[in-house]
């Protein structure tokens, strides 16, 4: 009798050149002693992190910032929508269309807004993202604070994620005053992000040992127009035969290759181009410029995504900028001055510039630029259907955050909480609340949205800051 061979859960299929291909997560890969198990149904998640703070009005330990700069003006809500409870596209594209967060208003019914939430072990620049991330208590000093635990998504993998990588990137210039800070491991070891879309994309697809050993392969890409699929046709073309094949996978497969080939090929879907391969190709190197930085840190959006379609992933971090983020955006035809100084609404890094006159116009502007790297997110997501219906927004809980609350008093009692994705019905959405307390209760009400529990068979009250446990009920279904 004939035995088919046995595959390691992360299958390869080989062909021209040496090219690669990984296959999703098969039924196949785990063996016939899952089939008769109940399903159940994955949840993604990603953690989007801005820097600098928002444009939020009146600091939220009291009082109208005026007196950080000499000659700042009063500053006035520029962030959130006007009235608290239930969003809705029509207000948010309304009477709130001046408001960053309008950028958002596609999604109004699977969104939550959650507002001041604080920070409660590590503040300010150095230590902001770690906080919005672990929530966790810090050693060693400023700012080079690390976590006593791990960050949320690295306790998603482990706990809800079959124990798969997270992908961990980052978006814009290193080497300034702290750079990668937002994913951390097992005892709060810190990971670290790749900025480079044109490396990550090569090695989600298998290309990067290929094309090192073989330089004229992505030519030969370019050039005929082929895809990855079609380097590895023969090997695919015998897996797809294989009669223990269950439709689930067969449904999986189909979603990664199509995918793969859209990537690649720049095929419209039910959107738009799902993501520009050749500009991945052409940035390459020059990623971390400023003319760039908006298209790198979109492209990075496009391949979590992409992980999440295929199950490479379940869960991802992109850190946009260091933890003074000084890059020089493009805003109305201008390039604009550093952003860290904009923040701080005056031509240095504390208060002893001049001052930028139009600076809480300029990082208003700024916030709507993250917040359209999160729609993009969004958009990407909610794009792919899933083969037991819904799409994979519908399946996941994706959050947008910032190190800061607002840019003037680099404060940390009301950070900001976007979350976009009802995590498969277990969260209520549409809504706009206010949430006291400190940040780990978000990212714990986020970890039992991705489907971690106790030991116990509980909800996860607990990350981060056992001392405190509590969830963020308001939100939950």
């Amino acid at each position: 009798m004939t035995r088919r061979p046995q595959f390691a859960r992360r299958h390869l299929l080989r062909g021209l050149g040496g090219v690669v291909l990984g296959l999703p997560a098969l039924d196949i890969f785990e063996g016939r002693v899952h089939a008769a198990e109940p399903t159940q149904r994955k949840i993604y998640s990603a953690l989007i992190l801005q820097q600098n703070g928002l444009v939020q009005g009146p600091h939220s330990g009291g009082g109208v910032v005026t007196d950080v700069v000499p000659n700042a003006p009063a500053e006035t809500d520029m962030f959130w929508p006007r009235a608290m409870g239930a969003l809705s596209a029509a207000t948010m594209t309304g009477v709130d269309a001046d408001r960053a967060t309008s950028e958002l208003s596609d999604y109004a019914s699977k969104l939550i807004f959650l507002r001041g939430t604080s920070f409660k072990y590590s503040h300010l620049h150095g230590g902001g993202a770690v906080a919005a991330s672990t929530g966790a208590p810090v050693t060693g000093t400023y700012p080079r604070e690390l976590p006593v635990s791990e960050s949320i998504d690295f306790y998603i993998a482990e706990n809800a994620a079959g124990g798969q990588e997270p992908l961990t990137l980052y978006a814009g210039r290193k080497g300034e005053f702290r750079d990668d800070s937002l994913s951390f491991g097992k005892g709060g070891a810190l990971r670290v992000g790749d900025n480079n879309p044109w490396t990550v994309y090569q090695r989600m697809t298998g290309l990067a040992g290929s094309t090192q050993a073989d330089p004229e392969l992505l030519k030969k890409i370019a050039q005929q127009r082929l895809s990855v699929n079609d380097l590895v046709r023969g090997e695919l073309k015998d897996f797809l035969a294989r009669t223990d094949l269950s439709a689930d996978d067969r449904r999986r497969i189909e979603l990664h290759l199509s995918s793969v080939r859209d990537m690649e090929m720049n095929m419209s879907t039910v959107l738009e181009p799902l993501l520009d391969v050749p500009g991945m190709q052409a940035i390459n190197g020059s990623h971390t410029t400023d003319a760039n930085i908006e298209k790198a840190a979109l492209m990075q959006v496009d391949l979590i995504a992409f992980a999440f379609a295929s199950d490479r992933a379940r869960t991802a971090t992109l850190q946009v900028g260091s933890c003074n983020d000084h890059t020089r955006y493009t805003i109305n035809g201008m390039l604009a001055p550093p952003y860290h100084p904009i923040s701080h609404r005056n031509n240095s890094d504390g208060q002893a510039g001049s001052l930028i006159s139009n600076s809480v116009e300029l990082h208003h502007e700024i916030d709507r630029i993250h917040a359209r790297y999160f729609k993009r997110l969004l958009d990407r997501l909610a794009a792919y259907q899933l083969p037991q219906g819904g799409s994979l927004l519908d399946s996941s809980v994706n959050i947008w955050t910032n190190s800061l609350d607002d840019g003037p008093t680099h404060g940390s009692t009301n950070i900001p909480y976007i979350l976009g994705g009802g995590a498969g019905g277990f969260l209520k959405t549409g809504l706009h609340v206010t949430s006291p307390g400190a940040s780990h209760r978000v990212l714990s009400t986020v970890a039992s949205a991705a489907g971690c529990r106790k030991p116990n068979g509980d909800l996860v009250d607990n990350f981060g800051d056992p001392t405190a446990p509590g969830l963020i009920s308001e939100i939950v279904a």
